[in-house]
């Protein structure tokens, strides 16, 4: 049987923004899909103390203080967030790990966001760490779209020849 790409995330809440759950990656109904992918791991746990792993989950707790006001005006977007809009967002969950082999982890990752790109759902990545975006960037390849990169992060960690 093969591994799955995706877990459900750990702990309340369970998904970012309280968006519903949405593991099956074959049959993907989105206009947005959130992804967590942990264990970026340029260094392995015992060499370096790290909360990586659970940056993901804790970007969905923190989002949990603001869930509540999806549906509240917002003066930024003239409106709620979604606006009565008919956008399907959903949380695909974790990347599921594999801490004794980085390769075979971001080999998941890239997969897992292919599928996502294939089915038309605009991506949006929960990271982990520096190395996130390589296998986002390689799971573009071959997608016929236009791309807008979007890259929050404390610095930049990639440069053209990644």
């Amino acid at each position: 049987m093969p591994t799955r790409l995706t877990k459900a995330p750990s702990g309340p809440p369970r998904t970012f923004l309280d968006f519903p759950l949405a593991l099956d990656l074959d049959s993907l109904d989105a206009n947005i899909a959130i992804l967590g992918i942990p264990f970026g791991m340029p260094y392995r746990p015992s060499e370096m103390a790290n909360d990586q792993s659970r940056a993901p989950d804790a970007i969905r707790l923190a989002s949990d203080e603001t869930g509540y006001t999806r549906e509240h005006y917002d003066w930024d977007l003239g409106g709620p967030l979604l606006d009565g809009r008919d956008v399907r967002v959903v949380d695909c969950g974790n990347v599921t790990a594999d801490m004794s082999d980085h390769k075979e982890h971001y080999r998941r990752a890239e997969v897992a966001a292919k599928r996502i790109f294939q089915s038309g759902a605009t991506l949006v990545t929960l990271g982990g760490d520096h190395g996130i975006p390589i296998p986002v960037m390689r799971a573009l390849e071959g997608i016929a779209a236009d791309i807008t990169l979007v890259h929050v992060d404390a610095h930049l960690d990639w440069r053209n020849d990644v």
